[in-house]
């Protein structure tokens, strides 16, 4: 199914770049590949996190409600969801280095931008590690007791859907940044 929607995607990036093109200069194609570029990193991160929050606000719930019906359930779509991960950070990955280096190459590139973009790398460095780690354990819920079980939400689906949301508020702080340094 998500290899399905990722050659949709995939075919879709002929229109894509004209219609990117047509938002940029005519005949200025950098422009809009950077719209496509931004799009997909946005594509990227949606469904990043739209994933962490059905896993930390649907299946976790529920699995604790219903441990060996939930766990029957979870294996059939642990598939589909890992390559909509995968195809995720990858596209998170490529296009933030793209999004990043024309930022930072630029002449409106400030050091409050700069801090604040670092801020944002680690937070999703830290995110990565999280997925990777989680899978090391077979996305399955360690038992847990007293202060652990306190902090657990610190180092589970809950962490990567908070460290999502995380990061959408300082991408909104990073354009708001970028907005202010080229209108001055």
């Amino acid at each position: 199914m998500i290899t399905g929607v990722l050659i949709g995607i995939i075919s879709a990036v002929p229109s894509g770049i004209l219609f990117a093109t047509s938002l940029g200069e005519v005949g200025d194609m950098g422009d809009g590949l950077i719209v496509l570029v931004r799009w997909l990193h946005a594509l990227g991160a949606v469904a990043w996190v739209g994933g962490s929050a059905f896993f930390a606000l649907i299946v976790r719930p529920a699995q604790r409600a219903d441990p060996d019906g939930v766990g029957r359930a979870i294996s059939r779509f642990t598939g589909p969801y890992r390559e909509m991960i995968d195809v995720s950070i990858v596209a998170i990955v490529v296009t933030g280095m793209i999004l990043m280096f024309e930022r930072l190459t630029g002449d409106d590139a400030t050091v409050a931008y700069f801090i604040v973009l670092s801020v944002k790398i680690v937070i999703a460095g830290w995110m990565f590690y999280m997925v990777w780690s989680l899978r090391r354990a077979g996305f399955i819920p360690e038992a847990r007791s007293g202060l652990t079980d306190r902090l657990s939400w610190l180092f589970g689906y809950n962490a990567l859907l908070a460290g999502g949301v995380i990061v959408f508020l300082v991408a909104g702080l990073l354009r708001a940044i970028f907005e202010t340094a080229i209108s001055s």
